[in-house]
């Protein structure tokens, strides 16, 4: 379901996202939303109907918006050996992430909430999951890499990838150099393994 907004509404709707980071479902209210926005709280109620609402149509044009950015990570990328490419999905990762630790935090928070729900994050998640089942499965299919479980190394690479970003990001603790660094050290043991 795509979602069109005009300028009011991802005013709006930009606006909750902002605020859900910072205060909170709770402290989200229409009018700080409003105030956020440069609008009135009328203008919200007019063009959302409610706070639920609102919230669910952030949530879906955020869903969305995730999509359609991890669609462009996987679909521009050349037939390179397995570690390059994942040095550029790693790097494609980085940058996604960074730009959008806002809706990251959100999805997250998402997770623990509503278990009804379809969440943001297991869209996000299940999507790169997806391509990354196919890139071994490529792999694989071309003789570049033995006969293993594509699945099982998506999650892999998967897990280390984004829990590692999502972790240094929150923590703030790591330089790009070590990412960088660790990256290596990561793809060294999962191509090479780690016996002699």
């Amino acid at each position: 379901m795509e979602i069109e907004l005009d300028k009011t509404e991802q005013k709006i709707v930009d606006a909750t996202i902002f605020l859900l980071d910072k205060e909170g479902m709770n402290g989200t209210t229409t009018k700080k939303i409003a105030k956020k926005a440069e609008v009135s709280e009328v203008t919200v109620f007019r063009k959302f109907k409610s706070k639920d609402n609102l919230l669910k149509i952030a949530k879906i044009y955020y869903s969305d918006y995730f999509l359609e950015k991890i669609s462009d990570i996987f679909t521009n990328y050349e037939d390179t050996d397995l570690e390059s490419l994942l040095k550029h999905i790693w790097g494609k990762l980085v940058n996604f992430l960074d730009n959008n630790l806002d809706i990251i935090k959100i999805a997250l928070d998402e997770l623990m909430s509503n278990p009804e729900e379809e969440k943001i994050f297991s869209k996000f998640s299940d999507e790169v999951l997806k391509n990354l089942t196919n890139i071994f499965q490529e792999q694989i299919d071309k003789g570049k890499i033995r006969k293993i479980n594509p699945s099982a190394a998506a999650l892999t690479v998967f897990s280390v990838i984004v829990e590692g970003i999502i972790f240094w990001k929150f923590e703030s603790k790591v330089s790009n150099d070590d990412t960088n660094k660790y990256l290596d050290d990561f793809l060294d043991i999962f191509i090479n393994g780690i016996t002699n």
